[in-house]
């Protein structure tokens, strides 16, 4: 697999989860047989086990963008909300999954309030 520059399935799964839960807040629980991790109960990234296939929120507006490349597509079920689908087979649709993931995150976290 080195050859080709691509990463096991399995190592993909754990630089996602590692990156995720790293974040402030993030939870990782496990409907409909997924991993899903989440922040604030609002889901921003789902996979199952060991995949390096990720649906990640994003919006309409940037969706007809995302999946010209492609790695990317729109999601089953939630792609007519902005979800997009990638496939991780190298390090570049890694990067591009990782920071489809901190917009996720960044769309769906708390925000927090001012102080007046």
């Amino acid at each position: 697999m080195e050859e080709t520059g691509q990463i096991p399935p399995a190592e993909v799964f754990t630089r996602m989860r590692e990156h995720c839960m790293a974040k402030e807040g993030t939870v990782e629980e496990y409907p409909w047989e997924h991993v899903a991790w989440k922040v604030g109960g609002k889901l921003f990234v789902i996979a199952s086990h060991d995949s390096e296939v990720f649906t990640v929120k994003s919006m309409l507006e940037k969706q007809e963008a995302l999946i010209q490349h492609p790695a990317i597509c729109k999601a089953s079920h939630v792609g007519r909300y902005g979800w997009v689908t990638i496939t991780v087979n190298d390090e570049t649709t890694l990067e591009i999954a990782l920071d489809l993931a901190d917009e996720s995150y960044e769309s769906v976290r708390p925000k927090r309030r001012k102080r007046s």
